[in-house]
């Protein structure tokens, strides 16, 4: 009895053998993701002097931090986006800087009720903008809007912080 039921389970078992088609790696690869140019050492030196003063423009920002985000503000690609919770409905404050650009645009959005709340803030680059906002519970997200996303880099960054008193 046994060796009928050790029979029907090997019978049921798919071997392959030799004679079957095997994968090739051609038939495995994928298209290669689209490259991105690298950025030099001179663009490397003025984004990291640019993150700098980016970092000291935005810590004068008074309160409990909920949302801090920064990226590049040129070149391919995105600079930032980024999402937070906001647990306590109310103002909040914005604060938002840019670095070796002349402006810089950045858009805060959130999901209410009655659809999208977008507010964009177009930053003059020589200082630091600030504004109260009122924002309720739920996901708030916030991004750079870039004017010329396959543009050269220069090391121009900008960046945003959202807190609460």
């Amino acid at each position: 009895m046994v060796g009928v039921v050790l029979a029907g389970g090997v019978a049921a078992c798919a071997y392959e053998g030799s004679g079957d088609p095997q994968p090739t790696a051609a038939g495995l690869s994928r298209r290669p993701a689209p490259s991105v140019p690298s950025k030099g050492p001179d663009i490397l030196g003025a984004e990291t002097r640019n993150y700098a003063e980016l970092e000291k423009r935005l810590s004068a920002a008074p309160g409990s931090v909920l949302l801090a985000d920064s990226g590049p503000a040129d070149g391919p690609g995105v600079g930032f986006s980024k999402a937070a919770t906001v647990m306590t409905a109310g103002p909040h404050t914005v604060t938002a800087a840019c670095v070796g650009t002349p402006h810089a645009q950045m858009a805060l959005s959130q999901e209410t009720k009655g659809g999208t709340e977008h507010v964009m803030f177009d930053v003059d680059c020589s200082g630091v903008q600030s504004q109260v906002v009122q924002l309720q519970k739920g996901y708030v997200s916030a991004h750079l809007t870039r004017h010329d996303p396959t543009g050269a880099w220069t090391g121009a960054v900008a960046g945003i912080k959202i807190t609460v008193q």
